[in-house]
């Protein structure tokens, strides 16, 4: 077997997903990952057990558990209540700084790809109310998701497998306090890039009729996920202030989760919910975390990704570039056997770097796929020069902040 091949498989399979179809023919983004990974398994790239002990089903089922509290989040009356606020307040850099922060805060909770899932319809709902471009709107979720998910080990898949490595001592202090400082300084400047891109966005605008209510009813009880945002926002603030009295608990993420997911899922509309979470989105890292397994196993990328952890500004720029080619999880998933030994401080910069990566082009992230097919969906498309132009200086300068914090922390 070509040593190469593993390699070959996963940059054919990442650039089939960033296509997302041939033709008539739509590939989704799970079932491509998923071939892939049965390619990998009959061609004896990795073995059945190999496979089994290559996905991290720790990480599978926080997501899970995160997705189910974003599903909750979505089919509560938090989203109307939202809506019907922002629909009293003006079109103001204020109103926009508000929307890009409570998404990323709710990213840094639930995960981007979560956010991403009730984020699109949400502002897609709010561009049609306030008869706005809705390009904007969608550019905004995508650079807020990406911006908010960097400082917290829920913030995305690729966080979740680094905050697992040994390298690392209470994730959740670590995050926030080496990474929380400059992802505030590049909120600042997703919101100067909007300004500055789309001025006609901030302008007086009469407010819109108000909508009709909706009728309430037991699935849309706001107590369940009001407590499951409660003990986790808890838990990982138990967690952060155990670790700041030099007494960590050391509570995975998984326990945080899925205990938060707990009133979710023991209280009503349990199976609906359990339906709405993104599986396909899980079925995706499952595939790809079997192609990552092979090209790691294949030796190609230990002695580049080894000598880029030696500084932070050479293992952000690969992060971020490698992430282009085969997007961001699998990157991390690749190189953090490698990255480990040098410690904490290498592996936030891969944390940083892999996640801004989601800014330079769609396949960076999979919550930009969330996000554009979300909204392909609905008649509503992104163009690869608007995100460009929107991302690429964002990612400068997000690069940039990152690269001086950690330098300057040593």
């Amino acid at each position: 077997m070509d040593s190469l091949f593993p390699l070959a498989l996963l940059i054919g399979v990442a650039a089939l997903i960033g296509v997302r179809r041939i033709g008539r023919f739509a590939l989704p983004a799970w079932s491509v990952a998923l071939v892939g990974g049965f390619v990998a398994l009959a061609a004896g790239v990795v073995s059945p057990d190999e496979a089994f002990r290559a996905i991290h089903w720790d990480v599978l089922l926080t997501l899970a558990g995160l997705f189910v509290i974003g599903a909750g989040l979505g089919e509560s009356r938090l989203a109307d209540a939202a809506l019907d606020r922002l629909d009293r307040m003006p079109l103001s850099t204020a109103t926009f700084a508000g929307l890009l922060g409570g998404v990323a805060l709710l990213s840094a909770l639930v995960t981007n790809d979560a956010v991403a899932v009730i984020g699109t319809p949400f502002l897609l709902r709010f561009a049609e109310r306030r008869g706005i471009s809705p390009v904007p709107m969608l550019l905004l979720l995508m650079a807020g998701v990406t911006t908010g998910a960097v400082p917290s080990p829920l913030g995305s898949p690729q966080n979740l497998l680094i905050a697992g490595a040994d390298g690392l001592t209470n994730p959740f202090l670590s995050f926030l306090f080496r990474l929380g400082p400059p992802t505030l300084v590049s909120l600042l400047a997703v919101l100067v890039l909007l300004r500055v891109s789309y001025p006609d966005l901030v302008r007086a605008r009469p407010f819109p009729p108000a909508a009709p209510a909706r009728a309430d009813g037991p699935s849309r009880s706001l107590r369940p996920v009001l407590l499951s945002v409660l003990v986790l926002a808890s838990l990982i603030a138990i967690e952060v202030g155990a670790g700041l009295v030099q007494r960590p608990l050391d509570l995975p993420p998984v326990a945080i989760t899925l205990a938060a997911a707990c009133p979710l899922l023991l209280g009503p509309g349990r199976l609906r919910l359990v339906r709405a979470v993104d599986w396909r989105t899980l079925l995706l890292f499952v595939g790809l975390f079997v192609l990552t397994d092979g090209v790691r196993s294949s030796g190609l990328v230990e002695g580049s990704l080894g000598a880029a952890a030696g500084t932070p500004a050479a293992l952000i720029a690969v992060a971020i570039l490698g992430s282009q080619v085969v997007s961001n999880v699998p990157l991390v998933a690749i190189a953090l056997p490698f990255v480990e030994p040098h410690g904490a401080g290498a592996l936030l910069a891969l944390a940083a770097g892999s996640t801004i990566a989601g800014h330079l082009t769609p396949l960076g992230a999979a919550s930009n796929l969330i996000v554009l097919e979300a909204a392909r969906r609905c008649g509503v498309t992104v163009s690869l020069r608007e995100f460009l132009a929107f991302g690429l200086p964002l990612v400068l300068v997000q690069g940039l902040c990152y690269w001086a914090w950690l330098v300057a922390l040593g």
